[in-house]
């Protein structure tokens, strides 16, 4: 698909919509909290972004950056987590990402959070970046792709025709 075909388009009222991907899932990047509170915390908003990427509903998109974000995160002593718990739970949702290699403009370490997020959808050709964070939630209509919290991902998820591309369908096309 060209990334002209994947500009987020507006239904009236400015409600955001992804493009008509016939079927197929949507091709997303997660911010790191979206992840780690996904992961770490229940709740039925928590387990529905997980049962989407567990069940083919969403591709998670990352790069090496994210990956090492996420790693990063999860090893934070505030949460109190051991090797095998912090494995553990890359182990739920590392095996139905898709990796991307993303180019940053800058060192990682100079680079804004937000920034990051927008190059891996570039590189990824993502359909949505899901995030918590305001300024991301400020460019949404300014990028060639959907911007959105979780709860409205989830909606338009929902409201999709898709056809669920299970990790075995997803490893068999590589």
């Amino acid at each position: 698909m060209s990334l002209p075909a994947l500009f987020t388009h507006a239904c009236a009222g400015g409600t955001p919509t992804l493009p008509d991907l016939q079927g197929q899932p949507p091709r997303v990047v997660l911010d790191t909290g979206v992840v780690v509170s996904a992961l770490l915390f229940g709740g039925p908003v928590a387990g529905r972004l997980r049962r989407a990427w567990r069940h083919g509903f969403c591709r998670p998109v990352v790069c090496r950056h994210t990956l090492l974000d996420l790693t990063r995160q999860l090893g934070q002593e505030r949460l109190g987590l051991s090797m095998v718990e912090q494995q553990q739970l890359l182990g739920e949702y590392l095996p139905y990402v898709l990796k991307v290699r993303a180019a940053l403009s800058a060192p990682a370490e100079a680079v804004p959070a937000g920034l990051v997020f927008v190059q891996l959808a570039m590189a990824g050709q993502a359909h949505a970046v899901v995030t918590s964070d305001a300024s991301l939630l400020a460019m949404a209509g300014r990028l060639p792709f959907a911007v959105l919290a979780l709860e409205p991902f989830l909606h338009l998820l929902r409201a999709m025709p898709i056809t669920p591309a299970p990790l075995r369908a997803a490893l068999s096309r590589r």
